[in-house]
Order: structure tokens, then sequence, then C-alpha cells
């Protein structure tokens, strides 16, 4: 492409990022269901958002439609929205063996090269120590951390309709309410968990990291499920 100057190659301009009026009210309802501000079961009235955010019930209404496909309200016919209830023991052990379906197999399925675990390894490092060299305290980064990781591998095999289904679990999202509401963050052992698979991966020995893939899947839901029966 040549601009008016006779230039080639040169870089386009490009837009400065924002956030949308339904991305702003998306982000606060996010933040009040997973600090459990809004309680299970209760009722949002549209209306009583969009004053308090001083914005039209449109793009709130957007945010709400948009929480509703990832399960984190209930739309109800002539009732409006409903926060959803928190994962039973039984549902969180379902949701977990969907994803370790869906990852194990995306792993198995997928070419391993030197850009990918160079990607894996940067994430990995990333849950161990924030950039001044403390232990994350927040755990909404390391689940952001733990997301990006876990979608690293799965997005290895290349298969669209896998991570597609992988991405509709919306696992991270169930995750976050129930570290809140039981007060618990898995953050240890679950970084000692992505060392050993990216120590297995960096060494060439992929079976081995499908095999720690598995078990570490299968701990978290473990280690969610005791959460869920003391709490």
């Amino acid at each position: 492409m040549v601009d008016k100057a006779g230039d080639t190659n040169y870089q386009t301009l490009k837009r400065q990022q924002y956030l949308s009026l339904t991305d702003i009210a998306y982000n606060t309802l996010l933040d009040a269901i997973i600090n459990q501000d809004f309680q299970p079961g209760a009722p949002i009235s549209i209306d009583s958002l969009a004053r308090q955010l001083n914005m039209s019930n449109t793009p709130v209404r957007e945010a709400l439609m948009r929480a509703n496909g990832e399960r984190l309200v209930t739309q109800k016919t002539n009732h409006g929205f409903v926060v959803s209830n928190i994962l039973t023991a039984d549902e969180l052990g379902q949701m977990f063996d969907v994803r370790h379906l869906l990852e194990t197999h995306a792993l198995t399925e997928a070419p391993i090269t030197e850009d990918v675990i160079e990607s894996v390894t940067a994430l990995v490092g990333q849950m161990a120590e924030s950039p001044d060299g403390k232990i994350y305290d927040d755990f909404r980064d390391y689940m952001m951390l733990d997301y990006q990781f876990h979608y690293a591998l799965v997005k290895l095999a290349n298969n669209t309709f896998l991570s597609d289904a992988w991405d509709d679990l919306h696992v991270h999202l169930q995750l976050s309410r129930l570290y809140t509401g039981v007060g618990l963050f898995d953050r240890d052992h679950s970084t000692t968990e992505h060392q050993a698979i990216l120590e297995a991966l960096q060494q060439g020995h992929k079976k081995q990291a499908v095999s720690l893939l598995s078990k570490h899947i299968k701990d978290v839901g473990k280690r969610m499920q005791a959460f869920l029966s003391k709490s």
C-alpha cells in the first residue's frame, strides 16, 4: 500500500481503545456478582442499575444478557433477571469432567513448538511472582493468568469448535464466585502443578504433560469440592 507521500509499508493509525457503556455496565455487574454485593437469588432491576450507573436502560440490558449467556444471571419470564446460584458440588464436578475431556484432548492433539513453550513459560512465571517480586495477593490477577494458561493449551489444538466449547464453560468466572464464597484461594497448589506441566513440555515429554494436566484438573476439582463441603 502506498500513501500520499509515496512511502510503502507504513503503519496505519490505530483508533484509541475505549470501553462502551455496555462494557462499563458489564464490568460493574461482574464485580458486584463476584464480590457477592449481589447475592445469589437476588433480583436485579434494570431501571435501578441504570440509575446507579447514570446511563440508559439499553446498555444495562445488554450487559445483563451477556451475563445471562455466561450463566451469572438467569432471565425469568416477566420477572427480569436474578443472580444465579453458586454451583453445587455436583454441578462443579460435572463442569470439571467436561473441562478435563476438552483440555486433555486439546493437548494430546497439539503440536508443541518453541514459541508455545516460551509463551507458557512466561505465564507460569507471572503466576509465581508479580513484576516487583512479591507473591500475588489478588486472586483475580491470578485467575486471569490461570485462564490464559489453560486457554493457551486449549488453543494449541487449532480447533475452533473445541475452543468455543471450552470457553462456553466459563470455568474461571464460576471459580471466582466460588473462591469468594468459601474464602479460600487455590494459588499455591495450582502454581506448583502448572510448573510441573511446563517442565514436561520443556523436556519434550508431551504424554507426561497430558498426564500431569489430567491430574491437575481433577485435583483442582476435588479441592474445590472439599472447600464447598466445608463452607
